[in-house]
Formats: structure tokens, sequence, C-alpha cells
């Protein structure tokens, strides 16, 4: 009775992968080569749509189908340090990573590195509001409700939580059409769904996603302002301060994992 009321994977696979077709071939060239932040709010509104869309289509239940459990403030509260760090150890893998690309003449085009620094770019005060909402808020919310809602929560009735927990991070971190950081996303991707299983809610993801996305604006804008690389974005990140990180994300995700869960998670 339950595969009634949870989607199917290979339901799940076709929603997701029409979606990407539509966001990233139709949606972002028409928005995006207009204004990048547009394109971003665009992209994320039609991710959202779709799974509106299907969960009314199919008469299911948002709450169920998008983990929107309550969820205690502890767990809030621990999730930011955690993301804090864990962006801090996934910048740092970033950067090792791509050292190795660039020994195989692999590095991301120098356009698109441009492009991601752009975006996040502030050059006067309204970009503040802007970047803050299209870069850090809207991704965090919209993409938490559809990978590690929609997707994670239907593959995790049908499959399992570890196949949940590695094809959800798989399908994040291919969404982003980026090979050059497809590692680093796919970690972060793991971390998300991770949350989200511990938890039993969607909320810490959601609040780990929007503070790793204003972790990497702040980031660049320190970089390109003051000189300082405090992501670790080209110049690797002391020992010290990756310990540290280290520590504090470990003892994170240990805390979060023995939480109080509020609401428990379906049962296959």
């Amino acid at each position: 009775m339950i595969d009634d009321r949870y989607p199917a994977p290979r339901r799940l696979l076709k929603v997701t992968l029409l979606a990407l077709f539509v966001t990233q071939f139709l949606v972002w060239p028409l928005t995006g080569t207009l204004d990048p932040h547009l394109g971003i709010a665009a992209t994320e509104f039609v991710l959202l749509w779709f799974i509106v869309l299907y969960i009314k289509r199919n008469g299911l239940v948002a709450e169920d189908i998008l983990l929107l459990n309550a969820v205690p403030i502890s767990t809030l509260l621990i999730t930011v340090p955690t993301a804090l760090a864990g962006g801090i150890l996934v910048a740092e893998f970033d950067l090792q990573v791509n050292a190795l690309l660039r020994l195989y003449d692999w590095s991301a085009p120098a356009e698109l590195q441009r492009n991601v620094i752009n975006i996040q770019l502030v050059r006067e005060f309204l970009d503040v509001p802007k970047i803050a909402a299209t870069v850090a808020l809207l991704p965090g919310v919209c993409e938490e409700l559809f990978f590690r809602g929609f997707v994670f929560t239907g593959l995790y009735v049908h499959l399992g939580p570890k196949r949940a927990l590695w094809v959800s991070a798989f399908l994040f971190a291919a969404a982003h059409f980026n090979p050059w950081q497809f590692p680093a996303l796919w970690v972060t991707g793991l971390l998300f769904a991770a949350l989200t299983h511990w938890s039993h809610s969607i909320y810490p993801a959601m609040l780990a996603h929007c503070t790793n996305n204003a972790l990497s604006v702040v980031g660049i804008n320190v970089r390109t302002y003051y000189g300082t690389d405090v992501l670790a974005q080209n110049t690797p990140m002391p020992i010290a301060v990756l310990s540290i990180a280290a520590i504090v994300f470990c003892a994170g995700l240990l805390a979060i994992s023995r939480g109080t869960r509020i609401v428990p998670l379906p049962t296959r």
C-alpha cells in the first residue's frame, strides 16, 4: 500500500530527468541569458513546480513526500556549525580534485569560473538581497525539496536508505552539469541526504544548503575585495583549520545522528 503513496524509482527518474532537461535546456537559456540571477530563480521555481504538479496529479500528501516534519531546535542549531565546517572541508576537497584535473589538462573553462564568481559577487548594496535570495535561499529550499524531499523519500521507501543516499546525491551532483565540480557536489549531496535521514526532516538539509551557499558567497567576496582566500579556493587551507573543521563536522554529525526525531520516516 505504501508504494501508492510514494513515487516508484522509475517514475522518480523520469520526473527528475524531465525536470533537469526543462530547467537546463529550456528555462535557463531563455532567462539566464537575460540575467543570471533571474535564470537561477526561474530554474529553482520550475523544479518546485514539477514536484507540486506531481503531488497534486497523484493525490499525494506533500508533508509525507517532502518530509516536512517538525525537528528539534537543537538539531537546527547544531546544523549551522556542522554545515560551515563541512563547507570548509568540501572546499579543500574540491581544490585537491581541481589540482588533480589540471595534471591531465582538464581544468574548468575560464568562462565557467568567471560566471560562478560573477553570480556571487556583490558590486553594490542592492546586490546583497538579490544574491542572498537567488544564490543562498532559493537553491537551499527548492533543490532540497526536490532532491532530499521528493527524490530521497521515494528512493528510501522503495530501495532503502543506502541506495537513497547514494543515488539522490548522484542526481543532485549531475543536475549542476558541472563535471569539474561533480565530486565535491556529490559529497555535498551525501551530507544533505544524511542530515535528512538522521533528522527525519527536510529542514536541517535546507538550512545546511543555505549555509553552504552563503559561505561560498562570503568566501568569493572576501577573496575578491580583500585578497584573503578563506575557503581555500585557490590555496590549500592550513592543517590547523582543517583539523578544527573536521572535529566540528564529525561532532555535529554524531550529535544529529543521535538526536531526537519527532516524526518517524516512512517504512517499506
